[in-house]
Parts: structure tokens; C-alpha cells; sequence
């Protein structure tokens, strides 16, 4: 870029940023070739390394109490490596009135989605009749469940199980101990709830709305079908 590019891009003054370029040409981060600046070999691996630093700290950023206090374990060291992919998360904190419910503001992106993918390790009240919408509006629907929420869904909520069944939904059964609390991985978002480290239910969950996130949200959906039971 030029300094006008710069300056536009930063929106800074040409007197702002002019001290900043001859720092980062002393130190060989940036070339200057007639009047464009451009990073050198150095600067384009210094960058590259950054990039996911960056990339991580925005996950941390406002949620720092979240992930420190909640249990980690479930989410498997391949991902835990790759954490900077969930980008910009919000930290969902539902009122007292509406601790079961789904997010209001995310039922319009999720009865659109043409693919669903859901991990439940807890009975929720709005799962069923979520479950049976995205099946019937013709979603792909992938539902991972704990063996005794499966049951309650199939003895106490027959007619949205039979829903599930009529439209062909995966179902599986994950017997494993480490487990999340939840997680939903659909077309435009992200959400993970996890215990806390005590394995203390925590109704506030994490949320990312990036494409890197959805990338890693469906990565850890994979790794818990390959550990669990199709049953449908």
C-alpha cells in the first residue's frame, strides 16, 4: 500500500503512522519500493505467525472466566491446538425465565439451516420440538444423545420422536464419560456448553458465528459420532 492506503485503511494521520513504518523498516518488517510499502520475507513470517495468535486471543476476549472454570477435557487435544479457529465467541448468559430455551435470536438462522448437528448430554425441555422442526423444514439432522436422555426423548416425547424417525434423523447413542454439556453446530453458528470443573451444570454457553468456527464445530460433532452408536 501507499501512506494514503494506510492512512484510510488505519484511519490515522499520515504524522500518526510515519514513525510507526520507520520502526518496522529499521527492523527489516517492511520494504518500501518507490511509494508502496510492503512486508518483507521476515514480516510475511512474522504475520503468518500472528495471525492465529490473534485469532485465540479473540476467543479469550470477555470469556477468559469461562474457559478457565469450566472442563476442557471433553474437547479433544487436536482441537484444543486449534482453538484460535472459533475466532470472536460471545458468552451466552440466559435470564432465570428462560434457562432451558433456545436463543430467540438464533431460531430464524437454525429453522433455516440445511444442516444440524446436535449433542445433548442433558434432558432439554426445547429439544425435541427443535429437533423435529429442522427434520420436517428438511434439514440434514445429526443428533448425538446420552443413552438416558435418548430414552426420555423416546418414551416421554413419542410423537416428535416418531418426527425424527418419518425423516430419516441420525441418532446416536455416546456412552463415553468425558462428554460436553451440549453443543448445536448448524449453518451460520456455533454453541458449546460445557461442566464446570467440578461437573456443576452451567446454563451459559459460547457462541461463534465465523466460518473457522463452524470448521471446528463440525470437527468436534465428528469426533463424538465416531465414538457413539448409530442407532437410526
Amino acid at each position: 500500500m501507499n501512506i494514503d492506503e494506510i492512512k484510510d485503511t488505519l484511519n490515522v494521520k499520515a504524522c500518526a503512522v510515519m514513525p510507526q513504518i520507520k520502526k518496522l523498516k529499521d527492523m527489516d518488517i517492511i520494504v518500501q519500493k518507490g511509494n508502496v510499502y510492503e512486508l518483507s520475507d521476515i514480516g510475511e513470517v512474522i504475520v503468518e505467525k500472528m495471525l492465529p495468535l490473534t485469532s485465540l486471543l479473540d476467543v479469550f476476549d470477555g470469556n477468559k472466566d469461562y474457559w478457565s472454570k469450566h472442563d476442557r477435557s471433553p474437547i479433544p487435544l487436536h482441537l484444543i491446538k486449534k482453538m484460535d479457529m472459533l475466532g470472536k465467541c460471545n458468552l451466552d448468559e440466559p435470564d432465570l425465565d428462560h434457562l432451558f430455551e433456545f436463543p430467540r435470536h438464533l431460531r430464524d438462522k437454525l429453522n433455516s439451516s440445511k444442516t444440524v448437528t446436535s449433542f445433548y448430554s442433558y434432558f432439554c425441555p426445547d429439544c425435541p420440538a427443535i429437533q423435529a422442526t429442522c427434520a420436517k423444514n428438511g434439514a440434514e439432522v445429526h443428533l448425538i444423545l446420552d443413552e438416558k436422555v435418548h430414552s426420555r426423548l423416546k418414551n416421554d416425547f413419542e410423537e416428535e420422536y416418531n418426527v425424527l424417525l418419518d425423516n430419516k434423523v441420525s441418532l446416536y447413542i455416546y456412552a463415553g464419560k468425558l462428554r460436553p454439556s451440549s453443543f448445536m453446530v448448524a449453518d451460520t453458528f456455533m454453541m458449546l456448553k460445557l461442566f464446570g470443573k467440578d461437573g456443576e451444570f452451567d446454563h451459559r454457553k459460547i457462541m461463534s458465528f465465523t466460518p473457522t468456527a463452524l470448521e471446528w464445530g463440525n470437527e468436534l460433532a465428528q469426533y463424538y459420532i465416531e465414538r457413539s452408536k448409530k442407532i437410526n
